[in-house]
């Protein structure tokens, strides 16, 4: 089971209320919770998927308010091909998808994580920009140029070498 800490904004977006969200715990699955907000680019919703442990993120695009609450669900689908375009083992992906079957929602917790994910978001709007715009960009490629950016955070690592390492020594 994982959790997925979303902001207030994603929490008006999916119509949920405060008091049905699911209480802060802590995650026991190989990469953690997720944080999960969203933002507006070229007037389509996008909804951003960072880990709390490896800052690994990933977008999902032209998100419609009628299907919100889907576009959480279908977490583990973006996550399984995030990590199938990162050549990651199959078996590791597996196990993955299994932790993150059973999907709480909660809210945010931590004020670093959430600079870090606006970090990443203002990263994803440049980009996406310099590329002319979602109808013309890769968002692959993007996806992974921002997972291969050095953070700070990390000892000025990189999300995916870091996820990998985690990866294995899970393993």
């Amino acid at each position: 089971m994982i959790q997925l800490r979303c902001t207030k904004k994603v929490q008006d977006f999916i119509g949920i209320k405060k008091d049905n969200l699911c209480e802060i715990s802590e995650c026991e699955t190989m990469l953690g919770n997720w944080m999960v907000n969203i933002f507006i680019q070229d007037r389509r919703k996008v909804i951003c998927f960072m880990n709390e442990r490896t800052l690994l993120s990933f977008v999902l695009t032209g998100v419609k308010k009628t299907k919100a609450k889907e576009a959480l669900e279908s977490f583990p689908i973006g996550l399984s091909q995030l990590l199938t375009f990162e050549a990651i083992d199959s078996g590791a992906i597996e196990s993955l998808i299994q932790d993150s079957s059973k999907i709480e929602i909660t809210a945010t917790n931590s004020r670093k994580l959430l600079g870090n994910m606006n970090d990443l978001i203002y990263l994803y709007q440049s980009l996406i920009t310099a590329e002319g715009g979602l109808g013309h960009c890769d968002m692959t490629s993007i996806i992974m140029k921002i997972n291969r950016t050095p953070q700070r955070v990390l000892d000025w690592g990189n999300s995916i070498t870091v996820t990998k390492a985690l990866l294995q020594c899970a393993t």
